[in-house]
């Protein structure tokens, strides 16, 4: 056991700063194995992040050094952070913050050992308050892959603020090279390497995607065969009254593509729109790239990389996502990946275990592309969500904020059937049919295992083919349960997504007709009122959803009729369905998806709501409704 707490005075000093009782304590957010019997332990300590180094010896545990953790740990137990330490180095990469109100954010190479020479000239970070870099990130993710390290987080993109001056969230991918020393100075503390891209998780429709902005949780890069790794990650949309969460694959191939040979996305001044820099101007050699001394690279080469870190082109998933879960599911969280699990046949399959936002653990098969839940089990109580996910050979190891539980890979002996073990779809499962048991195999030799990944059915169980159960996850008991779930992605289209918004945008329509109705009686026995007015000047609150503007007129002479305009095939994305029937208007998209391009303006004098020409009361809201 480790005692390690802040002192008396630390913790009052925290909170004398604003900050919580709960919050000034240590909370452990990066936890290394330098060496056999040697950890790497840091924490925010209050607010004030340290770092520790524990040694096994004969007589327990002991803490053998202590030193500064800024720039290691952040200083919020709640910010989300990313450490990786490679021990051949002794050198820590850390995505955080290094400033207590969490505003300079900073991907950073520390060499731990105080001793080595050039300890302190190892030490690089990213430029300070530059929103081209980093823009209030969330870090997700940070692993090593051949001779870069990868970090993938969600941001603000810079290139997207709309036209009504709010912002949208991106998922990134950036990377740096591991032997990256710096540059000249000045910049010899800087980074000459780091490059970042958006990547794209969407459902394909037209020229308009549905897109999964906000990234969650990232996979170690698992072995694809054909010299390539993927990674399998999970994206949600914004938060919403409609939220979606997606697994999406990406090729490590594809990635180092593109950070090798893509455009560069420049912006001329503030007011102007991004667009690709010229490859003809781009200087040699290449910015980001890896050269055997950095200190040593042209002026304008370092000049161009940190003026320029973001690639112009996202990186798109391997495929449409694997996985999508709909606004009246849990969302997901978590993701961890058992590769190549062989199968009856000889054929190799990644397992996926998902954790979700209610306590639930899914594990997933992917087959030819598409995914099927086989299985699902709830681990914690529910409303308690899932926050770290790990695998080993036999066990998957949930984490939940107070807990930690595990739970066997694989449930073969629960099924008393052949049917029902085939219906699994599950790679560690087959039908012994010498001992009539579900069992489960790795060499699989001999012809006796019934299995069929790809329909979950045999003809060669003694009964037949059977009629597939099926599941209701708000059933699922504290064991697992088998569950076989297919889900391709075909299936789930941008028009799946629009019926799942209409249904609800029905059911608001008719609320709001019936305080139509009531506001309508009121006004007929009252005086009227002054009109009522936002104090901001954009028309849209953060989730695209509309709102009374002060530019919003509330009366008319007549009444204005409303009807439904239907959609326009041409377009899946958002359209107005309250307008004007005396006006002509047309639909028009919610917004232009892809590469920063504004929402379109619209005439505010088109959408008007009229109550036998009095003003709606103060007490009153009104909303415009978009599907």
């Amino acid at each position: 056991k480790i005692d390690w707490k802040p002192p008396a005075e630390h913790i009052e000093e925290c909170i004398m700063k604003g900050k919580s009782k709960t919050d000034c304590q240590n909370y452990i957010r990066v936890l290394a194995r330098k060496s056999a019997g040697v950890s790497l332990v840091c924490g925010t300590h209050a607010f004030s992040p340290k770092c520790r180094e524990y040694t096994v010896t004969d007589y327990g545990i002991r803490n053998t050094r202590q030193f500064d953790g800024q720039g290691i740990s952040p200083y919020d137990p709640k910010h989300n952070s990313s450490a990786l330490y490679l021990p051949g180095t002794n050198q820590l990469y850390a995505a955080t913050v290094t400033d207590f109100v969490g505003n300079d954010a900073l991907i950073y190479r520390k060499t731990i050992d105080e001793t080595a020479a050039n300890a302190k000239s190892a030490n690089i970070r990213t430029q300070s308050y530059d929103a081209r870099v980093l823009n209030a990130p969330n870090f997700v993710a940070t692993f090593a892959y051949k001779e870069h390290v990868y970090f993938w987080f969600r941001e603000i993109a810079s290139e997207a603020i709309d036209n009504n001056e709010e912002s949208q969230i991106y998922a990134r991918v950036a990377r740096v090279c591991k032997n990256d020393k710096g540059g000249a100075r000045p910049a010899n503390e800087r980074w000459t390497s780091y490059l970042k891209a958006r990547l794209n998780c969407s459902l394909p429709s037209g020229s308009s995607p549905f897109y999964f902005n906000e990234l969650k949780a990232v996979s170690d890069p698992v072995d694809a065969g054909n010299n390539d790794h993927v990674v399998y990650t999970v994206f949600s949309t914004p938060d919403s009254d409609v939220r979606m969460s997606a697994v999406c694959k990406f090729s490590m191939k594809k990635i180092r593509e593109e950070f090798d040979t893509g455009t560069f996305k420049h912006q001329n001044n503030a007011q102007s729109m991004w667009m690709a820099y010229n490859r003809n101007e781009v200087p040699k050699p290449r910015p980001g790239s890896c050269s055997p001394d950095s200190t040593k690279l042209p002026e304008n080469t370092v000049s161009f990389i940190l003026h320029h870190p973001l690639l112009h082109r996202p990186i798109s998933a391997v495929s449409s996502p694997l996985l999508v879960e709909g606004a009246d599911r849990a969302d997901l969280t978590q993701i961890t990946v058992l590769p190549r699990v062989k199968a009856v046949g000889g054929h190799n399959y990644d397992i996926l275990f998902i954790g979700t936002s209610d306590g639930k653990v899914l594990k997933v098969v992917e087959v030819d592309g598409n995914a099927t839940v086989i299985q699902a089990a709830t681990v914690f109580q529910k409303g308690v969500p899932v926050v770290n996910l790990l695998t080993t050979k036999d066990n998957v190891v949930i984490v939940s904020s107070d807990e930690i539980a595990s739970l066997p890979v694989h449930n073969c002996a629960q099924q008393t059937s052949c049917s029902k073990c085939v219906q699994l779809q599950d790679p560690h499962c087959a039908w012994d049919s010498s001992i009539a048991r579900c069992v489960h195999g790795g060499s699989w030799t001999g012809d006796q295992y019934i299995q069929n990944m790809v329909f979950g059915q045999s003809e060669q169980c003694p009964e037949g083919i059977v009629v597939r159960e099926v599941f209701d996850d708000n059933e699922s008991e504290t064991q697992p349960e088998a569950v076989s779930r297919n889900v391709y992605s075909k299936e789930y289209s941008t028009m799946t997504v629009v019926l799942v918004a209409a249904v609800a945008s029905l059911i608001s329509l008719i609320i709001g007709a019936f305080i139509g109705i009531r506001i309508n009686r009121w006004s007929a026995s009252s005086e009227p009122h002054r009109s009522a007015s936002s104090t901001s000047g954009s028309d849209y609150d953060s989730f695209g959803r509309a709102r009374l503007t002060r530019h919003d007129s509330l009366t008319t002479a007549t009444k204005v009729d409303h009807g439904f305009v239907p959609q326009s095939k041409q377009s899946m994305d958002a359209t107005s369905l309250v307008m004007s029937m005396n006006a002509t208007h047309h639909p028009m998209s919610m917004s232009q998806h892809g590469s920063g391009i504004n929402t379109p303006s619209r005439d505010k004098n088109a959408i008007v709501t009229s109550i036998n020409q009095n003003t709606l009361p103060r007490d009153y809201k009104v909303k415009k409704v978009y599907l």
